[in-house]
């Protein structure tokens, strides 16, 4: 992301006219927990740092460490909500915004977040997950039923067709909700949910894509079989890479078990921690399974009404 001159302009003013230092610290230390003034600037540890110049250090530092956005969201919610008790009206932010967006971004003022707009270029990470880092999100993965077998049964260029068709509904209905696509095999994919909300939509993006499945196995399916997948979603902590084969995490491999050894054809299998997040109205789509180590998940399955 590149950033203009007039944006850096911008935030160092609004920080060095509205803020404390103290306080343009404690901002900083929610983005970077270690971050320390005083051994970037190199002033003694007995002087005050002015404003001015504890404003563009922190300013060169946040931009240099790809925290902007994560900074910036910080401003905003000290001067909506406060701090440490006070309140602080920080200049500036309606142009920090203005700045911010014209670099492909929209804000969200009821979830105080910045995201990519919707009618750009789309990355896995957002714009903002930054590469090492362990963020909460939502995964939901894909598999297609006895794939091998079809592969067998069906020439090169149906299949070909038929995989293109379940790829391209489920593109559209992952990221409708703002979802991106982190891994796609042919066979199967991977998607993940940021933000907030992030469980509901994606066990809505799935529950959409069993629907958009039913209705193509009626009308447009070539195979002389309905093509069926099983569908899981599971959240938790991951460590952030742009390079999945790079990512260790126990939340993406407990969501591929959910896939592989509790999934069943057109059912989408959710874990607890992501049913409890539902509501009551769409908890009511969904049956407990009770698990050989007492555990729970819940499914959901599309079929006709008797």
């Amino acid at each position: 992301m590149k950033i203009s001159a007039r944006l850096q302009r911008l935030i160092t003013e609004a920080l060095a006219h509205s803020l404390p230092v103290q306080i343009m610290v404690r901002i900083t230390k929610i983005v970077d927990p270690d971050y320390d003034l005083y051994e970037r600037t190199g002033f003694p540890a007995n002087m005050p740092i002015p404003n001015i110049s504890a404003a563009r250090q922190i300013t060169i530092d946040i931009i240099a460490q790809g925290l902007l956005i994560d900074f910036i969201e910080a401003m905003i919610d000290v001067h909506e909500n406060g701090i440490m008790g006070k309140t602080y009206h920080i200049r500036l932010l309606p142009q920090i915004i203005k700045e911010i967006e014209a670099l492909g971004y929209s804000y969200n003022h009821d979830e105080g977040t910045f995201f990519e707009k919707s009618d750009g270029l789309k990355t896995m990470n957002w714009g903002i997950l930054l590469p090492g880092k362990m963020y909460d999100l939502t995964f939901m993965s894909i598999d297609i039923v006895n794939n091998t077998q079809l592969v067998r049964k069906y020439n090169k260029e149906i299949i070909a067709e038929v995989y293109a068709d379940l790829k391209e509904f489920f593109t559209r209905e992952v990221e409708k909700r703002n979802g991106r696509i982190w891994n796609w095999e042919g066979d199967g994919g991977l998607a993940a949910f940021n933000y907030d909300d992030k469980n509901v939509k994606a066990v809505l993006s799935g529950i959409d894509i069993l629907l958009d499945l039913f209705l193509y196995n009626l009308f447009k399916c070539p195979l002389k079989e309905p093509l069926q997948v099983r569908i899981a979603v599971h959240t938790g902590p991951c460590q952030f890479s742009f390079n999945i084969r790079e990512i260790q995490s126990e939340t993406l491999r407990t969501v591929s078990e959910l896939v592989t050894k509790y999934g069943l054809p057109d059912h989408l299998t959710i874990s607890p921690s992501v049913y409890s997040d539902l509501g009551s109205k769409l908890e009511l789509f969904f049956k407990p399974i009770t698990l050989k180590s007492s555990n729970f998940v819940y499914q959901y399955h599309v079929e006709w009404e008797d």
